[in-house]
């Protein structure tokens, strides 16, 4: 070895940058939160509640037990976050689809109808609302979250819908909140129910019994004809 090679291998290596320190960027606070619902997220739906700890979340997150500490109190505290982002996320567990035209009142049910139904029979939400109705009695307000937001998330769509519709006088609607609730259980309410229990009808089955419920939906809605009121 000579004597040049030997100080330069012994000289510091300035081409490495120095390790950054002090507190996080808001860039990446945000990403690591991100990375953090997502891996707790995936932990989750594996595992289950109670087969997940913060330590699995914080191995696949790549960070420490102590940062999710600083962000979220408890397991549950992370849970219910988690499980509030996922549900509010447009792209989960599925892309939704473009806002229908409202001026179809048919068009517009069967777009919605068919976007609620494969949300709610979608395999990360069969297991999420599997988990949430297992600890409903030891976190309801979680529960409730889960099983009612195939519900909430598309009930102001189908009330504007209603309301727009009649408003012109092309539909009778006496009250558009609880019509709102009922088209929405009969498309994917009930489906998602049976789908805890493992029964999922096959496409076809499915597709024919959407048509009926958005059939059924619209008759309710139609003005009866002067001829078909009783005396």
């Amino acid at each position: 070895m000579t004597e040049a090679l030997a100080l330069h291998r012994a000289a510091p290596q300035r081409s490495r940058r120095p390790r950054r320190t002090g507190r996080p960027t808001s860039t990446q606070a945000a990403r690591l939160d991100r990375d953090v619902r997502e891996c707790a997220l995936r932990q989750f739906l594996e595992h289950g509640y109670d087969g997940t700890s913060m330590d699995d979340i914080a191995r696949a997150a790549g960070t420490t037990k102590m940062t999710l500490y600083s962000r979220f109190k408890t397991k549950e505290d992370l849970f219910s976050s988690v499980l509030w982002w996922a549900l509010h996320r447009a792209d989960w567990p599925l892309a939704e689809p473009k806002q229908p035209n409202l001026d179809d009142l048919r068009g517009a049910l069967w777009v919605i109808a068919q976007a609620a139904l494969e949300r709610a029979l979608h395999p990360s939400m069969v297991k999420l609302s599997r988990i949430a109705a297992t600890h409903a009695l030891r976190f309801p307000d979680i529960a409730q979250r889960a099983l009612m937001f195939g519900v909430s998330s598309r009930f102001q769509l189908v009330l504007e819908l209603l309301e727009r519709h009649a408003a012109r006088g092309a539909i009778v609607v006496e009250n558009a909140p609880i019509l709102a609730e009922h088209f929405l259980a009969m498309v994917s309410g009930a489906p998602a129910r049976l789908a805890l229990f493992g029964i999922v009808r096959d496409p076809q089955d499915a597709r024919q019994r959407l048509r009926i419920a958005v059939d059924l939906f619209i008759r309710s809605l139609q003005r009866p004809s002067p001829l078909s009121r009783a005396p």
